[in-house]
């Protein structure tokens, strides 16, 4: 067992609920494969104490962060520098202390490309993405598809959430100033809208929660019939590790990239991002699987 002494550095994942949370697996076992002196705690953090809880923390010289809901946004306001994407989306998930200053940035939008390419074994050019919700995991995916040069992408998305088109139509006019030359449109939820788009879609990516926990009826709305045969599906949900709306994409043959390898990549730019060290994502998914066999 590693011992904990006053010179280990300390890391934290902050958000509600957080017990959950596999970051403290990866990121600790990661830690000591490198033999770092480095610790990986989950912390409860909610919106309405994280000024708080965070002002406390950066006090006491925590050495790097991790955020997830529903702090990511609130987050962004205590860092001294973003990076381009964190700029771009409004939100971040990770950050780290160089020289004493907070770097914030968002490793789910290069998490999710890095994932989706190391599965797209057929290596099909990304030129249009379609990406279902318009949260705040559907602008990470957009942002980076963005700046990896996709040259069109359409999001679907409840008009009636008025709150969360208005925010989506904020990041659009921040990612114009950084990629203005992408194409974004943003449809209803209406499947019968999605199929004039979905047979020149390379990539069709799930950003929402339908399909968590095996609830949610994506699966029997989606227009699979109207999808190119190349076409790659992604769903960033991971319980269960296979959503229902990828089971039937895979039963119709498409490539697809589940919701863990979403966290897995995204755990491995993170410690990169801490420590300097690449990490291996095959290695790291092993941790994540023997972690659920024995939970």
């Amino acid at each position: 067992m590693k011992t904990v002494s006053g010179e280990t550095s300390i890391y934290a994942i902050l958000g509600d609920p957080i017990r959950h949370s596999m970051s403290p697996v990866l990121m600790n076992r990661s830690f000591g494969r490198h033999g770092l002196d480095k610790v990986f705690l989950a912390l409860p953090a909610k919106v309405d104490d994280f000024d708080e809880v965070f002002t406390v923390l950066r006090r006491l010289g925590f050495a790097g962060y991790v955020f997830t809901m529903p702090v990511k946004e609130i987050a962004l306001g205590h860092m001294d520098a973003l990076t381009t994407e964190a700029e771009i989306i409004g939100a971040i998930n990770c950050a780290v202390s160089v020289d004493g200053r907070l770097v914030g940035s968002n490793t789910d939008s290069i998490g999710f490309w890095q994932a989706v390419q190391s599965a797209n074994t057929s290596r099909t050019a990304i030129r249009k993405l379609f990406v279902l919700g318009c949260g705040g995991f559907a602008k990470a995916a957009v942002a980076q598809a963005a700046i990896q040069g996709v040259e069109e992408i359409v999001v679907a998305t409840k008009f009636e959430e008025q709150a969360f088109v208005d925010s989506f139509r904020r990041f659009q006019d921040r990612m114009s100033q950084h990629v203005p030359d992408v194409r974004i449109t943003l449809v209803d939820w209406i499947p019968a809208v999605w199929e004039k788009h979905l047979g020149s879609c390379d990539l069709i990516a799930n950003g929402t929660p339908n399909g968590m926990g095996d609830k949610g009826d994506l699966h029997a709305i989606f227009p699979y019939s109207s999808v190119k045969e190349d076409s790659l599906f992604f769903d960033a949900i991971y319980y269960p590790r296979e959503t229902k709306f990828l089971k039937s994409a895979k039963e119709q043959g498409h490539i697809c990239v589940a919701g863990l390898d979403l966290l897995v990549h995204q755990g491995v730019v993170s410690y990169e991002t801490f420590t300097g060290k690449t990490a291996d994502p095959a290695v790291m998914m092993d941790d994540v699987l023997e972690f659920i066999r024995k939970a």
